[in-house]
């Protein structure tokens, strides 16, 4: 394990359950924060509270299209829906924190769109490698009469988690957002 801690953040949201009747915002709530930390550790004065917005494009009173932002216990979620996942972390301690990292599953019922920060990173093998989705390739194999292997371009679909690595301390006091897309399967 490399000299960073990494802090596991689990906003996935637990859509494939919402066939069931779950909603929403009860998913979200199913899927409660992990930080791997140690006490004494100032990473751990950092404290991440995530949310998820439905986006809705829609005629607003005047009959203009306009996006909005719900909370998924007022709108039904369904398939093909885009999902805002909003982390807001605040320094709640006396010192910059550095090495701060910000790991973040794509749970299976959500395909990835984008990511904000044009710093984060991607991953499509678990988490176990990030770098930039453009760098990465994807080799399927064809199980028809012939057995094929071919290799594509990453696609965002491909995504199965999110890193933010901190290059600069985070501030006493200070706080941010990390926000990524995807849509409802």
């Amino acid at each position: 394990m490399s000299s960073k801690r990494t802090i596991i953040f689990e906003a996935a949201l637990v859509i494939g359950v919402l066939a069931t009747g779950l909603t929403a915002a009860q998913a979200a709530h199913a899927a409660p924060l992990q930080a791997v930390l140690q006490a004494t550790d100032a990473r751990a004065n950092v404290k991440i509270d995530s949310k998820v917005l439905v986006e809705r494009t829609e005629p607003n009173a005047a009959g203009e299209i306009q996006t909005k932002l719900y909370n998924p216990s007022d709108v039904k979620v369904i398939p093909g829906d885009r999902l805002v996942f909003v982390n807001t972390y605040h320094n709640r301690g006396v010192t910059p924190v550095t090495g701060f990292v910000v790991n973040n599953p794509i749970h299976a019922a959500v395909t990835f769109a984008k990511v904000q920060e044009e710093w984060a990173t991607v991953s499509i093998d678990g988490g176990k490698n990030f770098g930039k989705l453009t760098e990465f390739t994807v080799t399927e194999n064809d199980t028809g009469a012939e057995s094929v292997s071919i290799t594509r371009a990453a696609q965002p679909s491909d995504v199965t988690h999110i890193r933010w690595t901190f290059d600069k301390a985070i501030a006493a006091g200070a706080s941010g957002e990390l926000r990524f897309s995807g849509v409802v399967k």
